[in-house]
């Protein structure tokens, strides 16, 4: 698992008694006239940034487990996310087999993203990735290292979308401009401090990344294409324009998720953040392929 020498150097600092930070290969550095070997499944050594650093090695193949992932998780949530799910090689297979029939008939592709990594024992007495931390498993790279595999493997994933993108229509001329903008921010509010009201979208939402915004029809298909979010929160009136809009982002994307917020009424807030907590969690090919 690549972790920015950064990343490693917090984790030593903050976690040197429980974490194992094992190195994957063999590294070598040199100090002036000696050479210094790192052997693969030793501790990652802080002590020798300035020798990391001279040899240009801002990233080091550390030994995945799941404890080091939680922290990540807990230090990094920028960088790093909880898995959707874990399956084994057969269900993962069903999976990928129905993410590519609905990429056949979509112009948004949605792939599996290893949440963890898989090992095997190499010729060398190492551990050998077949599966690589936050690799895409489209079809065909997942037919070649499912053959690796015992079929009994468990595998953390998660599909490559994630976020809520807000599509509010507001037009400059628009007699009831303010009152719309007003009603535009505190939708965007409502999401952003949903935690704060007690509601949890989603394990690894994070408001400081995840929330997209677009005001027309042209904004919205850029946005979702752009940022590949897991829901549209549609808000406002339903007129033509805006069904307009959202037909044509459906041309784009059959299987894009939306639900419509008239008007996110402060004694609503809770029931309206519920509703959209669970349409955010539908995962279609979870339902069907289980």
């Amino acid at each position: 698992m690549k972790l920015k020498l950064s990343e490693l150097m917090t984790l030593s600092e903050k976690y040197s008694d429980e974490l194992d930070l094992i190195l994957l290969n063999d590294i070598y550095l040199t100090d002036k006239d000696k050479y210094i070997e790192l052997k693969a499944g030793t501790q990652f050594n802080p002590t020798y940034y300035d020798l990391y650093k001279a040899k240009n090695l801002n990233e080091i193949d550390i030994r995945y487990d799941e404890k080091l992932l939680a922290k990540l998780i807990s230090n990094f949530p920028e960088s790093y996310r909880q898995p959707d799910g874990r399956k084994s090689v057969i269900e993962l297979d069903r999976i990928v087999d129905y993410l590519e029939a609905m990429n056949m008939s979509s112009k948004r592709k949605r792939n599996i993203v290893a949440a963890c990594e898989i090992y095997k024992v190499g010729q060398n007495g190492y551990d050998e990735p077949v599966i690589f931390y936050g690799e895409k498993l489209d079809k065909i790279r997942w037919n070649q290292v499912k053959v690796r595999l015992n079929r009994n493997t468990l595998i953390d994933y998660k599909v490559d979308e994630h976020g809520i993108l807000i599509y509010y229509p507001l037009t400059g001329g628009d007699p009831n401009y303010a009152q719309k903008f007003i009603q535009f921010t505190e939708l965007v509010s409502m999401i952003v401090e949903s935690k704060k009201n007690g509601i949890i979208l989603y394990p690894d939402f994070n408001p400081n990344t995840d929330v997209f915004t677009a005001n027309n029809r042209m904004e919205l298909l850029k946005v979702y294409n752009d940022n590949r979010p897991t829901l549209v929160v549609v808000g406002g009136e339903l007129d033509e324009e805006c069904k307009n809009a959202l037909i044509q982002l459906k041309q784009f994307d059959k299987y894009a998720k939306m639900i419509l917020v008239k008007s996110p009424e402060p004694q609503k807030r809770t029931a309206t953040l519920q509703e959209i907590k669970k349409v955010y969690g539908r995962k279609l090919w979870e339902e069907e392929t289980s």
